[in-house]
């Protein structure tokens, strides 16, 4: 019996309420090739000791017809099906939930990692009542030149312990970020800017949004490491980000270039 089962038959009646000024939702997205695995990881973000108001699953709306049962049957459970007209890769994960709900908490999650129950109530508890401060799970701290340029992505210090607030720590949404309003621009819902400079690394583009706004990054909880389900890699974009050619290196000197910012 796997972790997510086990605590699924146990699962309390009606979990606390959060203790956010605003709507608490938490978003993900996926596509067929992982959907075999998806009702672990929904069921592990409905299974929170703290209740958000919604759990939204955006989704494709070419690829909803081949949801399995399993994770359709969790609509009954707190989860909401969204479709999206606009297959955007990992930018349907928080384009459309800003879009839609400009006032309300927004915290990321990826379709292939199990969350631990304390996982969302952290977060919230870490909000101080900063508005433009920005919470996460994980992240990496970015490494500079002595011109104070970024040294390519695959030297930047991995899974950093530094908590901050520090603008260096380049958080990874999958692991989970919690955004308040106000805390990235306007322009941060601009998909067709965001596929040109960033077609396949949106947690840069979240990144330079942050950088643009002046939000403060903050790490929350005790840096545990990630728990993936096997063989959900099919697909993941991790391997080819690491590219410089045409990874994470060239997205984010687009990004620098465009913006005209010196991280």
């Amino acid at each position: 019996m796997s972790i997510v089962q086990a605590s699924w038959q146990n699962k309390p009646l009606q979990p606390p309420v959060h203790s956010l000024p605003a709507p608490l939702m938490v978003n993900l997205t996926s596509f067929p090739k992982r959907f075999s695995s998806l009702h672990l990881t929904i069921k592990s973000l409905l299974l929170q000791d703290v209740r958000p108001d919604r759990v939204n699953l955006w989704l494709y709306q070419e690829d909803i017809k081949d949801l399995p049962e399993n994770v359709r049957q969790l609509e009954g459970e707190g989860l909401t099906i969204v479709p999206v007209a606009k297959d955007s890769r990992s930018y349907k994960k928080l384009i459309p939930a800003l879009t839609a709900f400009p006032d309300a908490f927004h915290v990321t999650a990826d379709d292939d990692i199990y969350y631990r129950p304390d996982w969302l109530s952290t977060m919230v508890a870490g909000f101080s009542g900063d508005y433009r401060e920005i919470l996460c799970w994980r992240a990496h701290y970015l490494a500079t030149r002595p011109d104070g340029q970024p040294k390519p992505y695959r030297k930047w210090y991995p899974k950093t312990e530094v908590r901050g607030p520090d603008p260096r720590l380049f958080f990874t949404s999958g692991a989970g970020v919690l955004f308040p309003p106000g805390s990235l621009p306007s322009t941060a819902t601009d998909l067709s800017l965001a596929l040109r400079l960033a077609p396949y690394a949106d947690d840069l583009w979240w990144y330079t949004m942050a950088r643009l706004n002046q939000s403060r990054i903050t790490r929350v909880g005790n840096n545990p490491a990630l728990i993936n389900w096997p063989d959900s890699k099919a697909g993941s974009l991790w391997q080819f980000n690491k590219q410089a050619e045409h990874g994470n290196d060239s997205q984010l000197a687009a990004l620098i270039t465009h913006f005209r910012i010196n991280l």
